[in-house]
């Protein structure tokens, strides 16, 4: 069936959007790690692989009530996304905090659980700075205030609580969890908790990361986790380029040392930027053994242009 499938593309790239559809296979899931630098289209691939997906096992999939999860960073992002699949419901597309609320916001008793053991640690820390540095500074001030606002939230938490969340927003008082604790109890929870584990898998049986170099990396790292222990029912794909890290909370090294069963391919044609861009581009992807780019033409693709070995061998 996948052997039918093709982009329309002449290029290099064609085989990238062939090989995550055949990593999206329900008898066969496969995780892949897509290393698309800028102006690749790698969010054109993503919705190609969907694509793909509801033409050869949509319709199966709404018979088991499953899904594929997509999520993105930006709520830029996923609107796009969600506009090129035309809505499909098959695809669950979400930014990373309103996916991660929605699969924890029912579990009021586990939350309150992880806060009460998380508080009492941040207290604990505070408590030891607060013995080693100097009385009547800034900072010594800033540490007590805080010590004080989380055992008030320590005390409200000694009763039942219901929580809520707005990924789109402040989270002001104690009813509400912060973007932080959000990730961190979805991580925490998906490490910890086999059953959640199986919840996460069963609904979602490949999930799609966009910008993968930019997602916390505790989180990245728990997701790491659940493919490692369901291995041929669940299927990971991350989408990225380590070149275009904003943030400094992602994995540094995601990309290097994964397992050999991971797909790993690279899209290499840069469909945005001049050749003068894509020189310059390559001259600093070349310091940090990044994978050169090459100029995108409608009919034919131009050489490298720089020549050189990279250090990263994905």
């Amino acid at each position: 069936m996948v052997s039918s499938f093709t982009t329309g593309i002449p290029d290099t790239d064609n085989s990238v959007d062939v090989i995550i559809a055949e990593c999206l296979n329900p008898q066969a899931p496969k995780s892949f790690f897509l290393y698309a630098g800028a102006g690749s289209g790698k969010t054109y691939s993503l919705v190609k692989g969907l694509e793909f997906f509801e033409k050869a096992h949509g319709a199966k999939f709404r018979k088991i009530g499953k899904k594929i999860a997509v999520i993105t960073y930006t709520n830029a992002a996923c609107d796009e996304i969600i506009e090129r699949v035309k809505n499909n419901p098959l695809f669950h597309i979400s930014t990373i905090h309103s996916f991660c609320w929605l699969q924890i916001k029912t579990f009021h008793n586990d939350i309150r659980n992880w806060l009460q053991a998380a508080l009492s640690d941040e207290i604990t820390g505070l408590q030891k700075k607060e013995a080693k540095g100097r009385s009547g500074t800034q900072a010594s001030l800033i540490r007590q205030q805080s010590i004080v606002s989380k055992r008030e939230r320590l005390d409200w938490l000694s009763k039942p609580r219901e929580f809520t969340y707005n990924p789109n927003g402040d989270n002001i008082g104690k009813t509400p969890l912060s973007h932080s604790e959000v990730l961190n109890i979805f991580g925490d929870f998906l490490i910890s908790k086999p059953a959640f584990q199986q919840i996460i898998v069963n609904r979602y049986p490949f999930l799609l990361i966009d910008e993968s170099q930019d997602t916390n990396k505790h989180l990245i790292e728990a997701f790491f986790v659940v493919e490692e222990q369901h291995q041929g029912r669940f299927s990971l794909g991350l989408f990225g380029d380590m070149m275009q890290r904003i943030y400094g909370d992602g994995k540094i090294d995601l990309g290097e040392n994964l397992p050999d069963r991971w797909a790993k391919p690279i899209k290499q044609m840069n469909r945005r930027s001049s050749s003068r861009i894509v020189t310059l581009a390559n001259d600093i992807r070349a310091e940090y053994g990044s994978c050169i780019q090459y100029v995108y033409c409608e009919f034919y693709c131009v050489e490298p242009i720089a020549a050189y070995n990279t250090k990263i061998t994905l």
